[in-house]
């Protein structure tokens, strides 16, 4: 037998094992999960002097449970590229009582579908790939890893079974959490270039947590609209709940809305809309439909829609989380929010 065939056993026998193992042994993490909602955060930082993140994190780092910092980039052979390691992040989480994550992304320029085929669909760059981010997670103080490969081709639905199996087998020893956020959809659509590549049922049994990305209903490159209206959070729920865990499910949450005009679109973070508002003289408005808020406001000639989310688009939201009996949020992210944002967060903590 050739040493590719023993390494193919390998896998399946890491992948078999980590399965039973995960049936009967239910992560005390989801179950706990069962009692009250847990609240993820995510932690970015783009540039060297951003602090945003850092600041809304020891500031209201009591409403947290976990911290999932944007760390590292999977390249196509398998590696991780850091630019900078948020090691104050990490450690202003341990001493908040938040438990930090490593978030795994391919974000270069745009989502790089192209190295995430070329790893998940070779064995040997798939293993490495688990590997490394085991020994990064281990290495740096990290509670687990959150896996946010995003614009997976559909081909490459079961390769991205078997690499959450596989990573899941090498952090099972030091009880590292797994968690995973996928795009929200309506349906099972295998071949779609978006979303096909995310089987809910098969990512429901591996991850701990997974975080429904329901946010982007209306995105940056499309037309104006409602950030995440309520009919459709509740079609993506209504489907998920059917294909895993309702404990298990994080609820994704923007803190942020857009922008859009005929020359650009801008995200508006949660902190300055107000300012916005008030220098343009804008009319907040309320959309009955989507459930959420906008306003229109010009420059010149030049219209500006505006679409976003307040406490009363966000307290509706949450209401959700008993509805469905969900496990919790997940929010992007730490630093476009405010004060009121927590205001209603606290509710359900």
């Amino acid at each position: 037998m050739t040493k590719r065939n023993w390494t193919s056993l390998g896998f399946l026998f890491l992948y078999l094992f980590t399965f039973y193992f995960t049936l009967f042994n239910p992560s005390p993490v989801a179950a706990a999960a069962e009692q009250k909602p847990v609240i993820l955060g995510y932690y970015s930082k783009d540039w060297y002097t951003d602090v945003d993140s850092y600041q809304s994190l020891a500031k209201y780092g009591s409403y947290l449970d976990y911290t999932a910092t944007f760390t590292a980039q999977m390249d196509q052979n398998g590696g991780l590229v850091v630019d900078f390691l948020p090691s104050e992040g990490i450690n202003l989480a341990w001493e908040k009582n938040v438990k930090p994550l490593l978030v795994v992304h391919n974000i270069n320029n745009g989502m790089d579908s192209a190295a995430a085929s070329a790893v998940l669909g070779n064995p040997q760059k798939r293993w490495k790939l688990a590997e490394n981010i085991a020994s990064l997670v281990k290495k740096n103080g990290y509670a687990g890893v959150n896996i946010d490969l995003e614009a997976v081709p559909a081909k490459n639905r079961q390769d991205y079974n078997r690499f959450l199996w596989e990573l899941k087998g090498l952090l099972k020893e030091g009880n590292y959490l797994l968690t995973a956020a996928v795009p929200a959809k309506t349906s099972d659509q295998p071949g779609n270039q978006w979303s096909g590549a995310y089987d809910y049922k098969e990512i429901g049994t591996v991850c701990d947590y997974v975080l429904l990305m329901t946010y982007d209903e209306h995105w940056v490159g499309g037309t104006a609209g409602s950030i995440a209206s309520m009919p459709w959070l509740t079609q993506v729920l209504d489907y998920a709940v059917k294909q895993m865990p309702s404990q298990k499910i994080l609820l994704g949450l923007p803190a942020y809305g857009y922008d859009w005009s005929a020359g650009s679109t801008k995200t508006v973070k949660w902190k300055n809309v107000n300012d916005l508002v008030n220098r343009y003289g804008a009319q907040i408005k309320w959309d009955n439909t989507s459930s959420t808020p906008y306003f229109y406001y010009w420059i010149g000639s030049q219209k500006h829609e505006v679409w976003f989310e307040n406490q009363y688009s966000l307290n509706i939201k949450l209401g959700l989380l008993d509805s469905y009996k969900l496990g919790g949020v997940g929010i992007w992210r730490l630093g476009f929010e405010d004060e009121s944002f927590w205001n209603s967060i606290k509710k359900v903590k």
